[in-house]
Parts: structure tokens; sequence; C-alpha cells
């Protein structure tokens, strides 16, 4: 990873993130180039950063040119290869290295559609004033690593935020979207999931909650440990691993029911799938991408596949199974067709 002096950092303030975005996608304008050349002349860390990106973007996308990689899986492979080419011992890890690798992760941020930012209430009667950290996805999912340790999967479409008094007298989270929880053990502090209609509470355990504002239902799924759900302040109950409460607004009910085995599949690192049909395949690849998969009846069986899914997007794994399985397929908004 590319070495930024402080001096370096506080003499340009700040590393211009969106025209280094809109160069290596070939749509700055023109004085957008003209700032950003400005900035990489500044001096040699900033022309050495410049240059290491670039050089590993274009690679990276040389290399991925027949499946049309997005944006999000090239980020993350330049961010390895960046990483490696300037990899040293934990112990020499210096303040400059740190700022870089600040830029690296808010460059990852900008191209992923994962936003990170913290802001402030003014303080009321002279209080303490209260410091919000929020964290939004607009596409694709992100890790979050609370203060407490606790590790949070955000889904697409979700926004989880928490104030300074967090992992003080409890471990409050606002949840809008999608996220899988696996909460670190601390019985003295309890860990809160406030959705717009559903409270979620546990000490140390994981489970699934599901929370659009645009959906009648909130869920939550648990996979292991127990939990207490509360929906709209008075409906409370005790969930089991295996089980699911979902509460609908519409007719203010909460629902118990053995909840599916593939809830949190989106939240895995991987997704492995061994000998499967066509249609077995886009059964967990629907979990996998949160998208419906419609396969023509003719393809659901006689072909079988074995391979496994990482950052892959739709289109890079269909592009790559298409040269094994003889079909053509479609990708809309949130479905995709295979005929």
């Amino acid at each position: 990873m590319c070495h930024i002096s402080m001096k370096a950092y506080n003499k340009t303030k700040t590393i211009p993130w969106d025209l280094i975005l809109k160069e290596l996608k070939n749509i700055a304008d023109e004085d957008e180039k003209n700032r950003l050349n400005a900035w990489i002349v500044a001096n040699d860390q900033c022309r050495r950063m410049w240059n290491d990106l670039q050089q590993a973007w274009n690679e990276i996308c040389e290399l991925n040119s027949e499946f049309n990689p997005d944006s999000s899986l090239a980020w993350q492979q330049i961010v390895e290869k960046v990483g490696k080419q300037y990899e040293k011992p934990a112990h020499t890890m210096s303040v400059r290295r740190q700022v870089a690798a600040a830029c690296i992760l808010l460059l990852v941020g900008a191209a992923t559609g994962f936003m990170f930012k913290t802001f402030a209430i003014r303080p009321v009667n002279n209080n303490i004033p209260v410091a919000w950290t929020q964290y939004e996805t607009q596409y694709g999912k992100s890790l979050v690593i609370l203060p407490d340790g606790t590790q949070v999967w955000l889904n697409a479409r979700s926004n989880l935020k928490y104030s300074n008094r967090f992992n003080q007298k409890e471990r409050k989270v606002e949840l809008q979207g999608e996220a899988f929880f696996d909460v670190i053990h601390n019985p003295d502090i309890p860990f809160l999931v406030d959705t717009k209609n559903m409270q979620v509470s546990a000490h140390g355990t994981k489970f699934n909650v599901q929370a659009y504002d645009n959906k009648a239902q909130t869920s939550v799924a648990l996979i292991d440990g127990v939990v207490t759900v509360v929906a709209d302040g008075h409906l409370d109950t005790h969930l089991e691993p295996g089980y699911s409460a979902t509460y609908n607004r519409k007719n203010n009910k909460l629902v118990v029911s053995e909840s599916d085995e593939y809830v949190s599949l989106w939240a895995n690192k991987e997704l492995r799938i061994e000998n499967k049909s066509l249609e077995e395949a886009a059964s967990l690849l629907e979990k996998w991408y949160q998208m419906k998969i419609n396969v023509s009846p003719e393809l659901k069986s006689g072909q079988y596949y074995t391979f496994t899914v990482w950052q892959e997007s739709p289109a890079e794994l269909l592009a790559a199974m298409q040269k094994i399985g003889n079909f053509k397929y479609k990708i809309e908004e949130q479905e995709i067709r295979i005929y």
C-alpha cells in the first residue's frame, strides 16, 4: 500500500476520491481532469499512489474483460494488489500507512456503494452532545465491525447507525433494511436492534433482521442463541434457533414460525454449490443474490454444476456457467431469466 506522510496529507487537506473514481471510469470532464492532475503532481507520494491505483485498475479490468466486472469486485482486487506490494511486518506500520489505508478504504466505499459518515446533534442544556456513526449500502453487501467487536453484514439498500453512547449502559443500533448480526457475548450490556416497528434484544447470538421501509413485514430469524422480540411496543415473544418472528404492520400481528434454513445465506463469505441441477443451483443463487431467478422448464434438470461463488456479480457468474451449460440469460432489475 502506498505511503502518504502526515506532512503531505496536511498540506493537501483531502484526497479527491470523486475525481480519482471518475478518471478511472473515464467519465471525468476537462475541469475535473485538471484538478486531479494538480493533486497528482503536488508531491511524490500522491503521484505514487495514483500510479499504483491506475495500474492495478487497468490490469484487473483487462483480466476480467470478458465478464464485464462490476466496480465492487474490481476495487476489492485493487486493494489486494496494492496492499501486497507494500506489505510489511505489523510492527512497522506507521501513521502514514494508516492514513494511506484510510484513503483506500474510502475509495472502496465510494466504488461499492458503501457510505460511512459521522454527525453530531447539538447539546441541550449543556448536556454532552450525541454523535452518530452511520453506515449505508446502495448495492452489494458490506461488513461492519461495531466498537464491541460485533460483526454486522449489511445487505443492499440498508442503513445502520449507532451513537457515542453505544457500549455504555446498552449496545443499541438502528437498522433500516437487512442485516445479519454475530453479537459478542456480554451479559452486562444488552444488545438492541431498533427498526421502525420492532426491537430485538440479545446478549450474544446470531440472527438475521429484515426491515425495509417499503415492505409491510418486518422479521427476525434466529440462527443461534436466544433473542427477545418486541413488535409495535407491546407484542413480544422469545425465539429459539431455527425460528423466525414476523410482524405485519397492516394487521398488527406477530407470527412465529420455522425459518428458512437459507435465510442468512446471503451474509456468508462464499457459496459452495456441488453437483446441483440448474434448478437447484438457481434456488440457492436466489438467496445469495436476493434476486428472483426463473429457469425454463426444459433446462431445470440434465445439467449439473459444481462451483464456488465469492464476490462475483450475477453477470460474471452466469457468463462462466454459460460456457459449461447450453443456455441464454437476461438480467433485469430484480429478476434473472435463464432460457
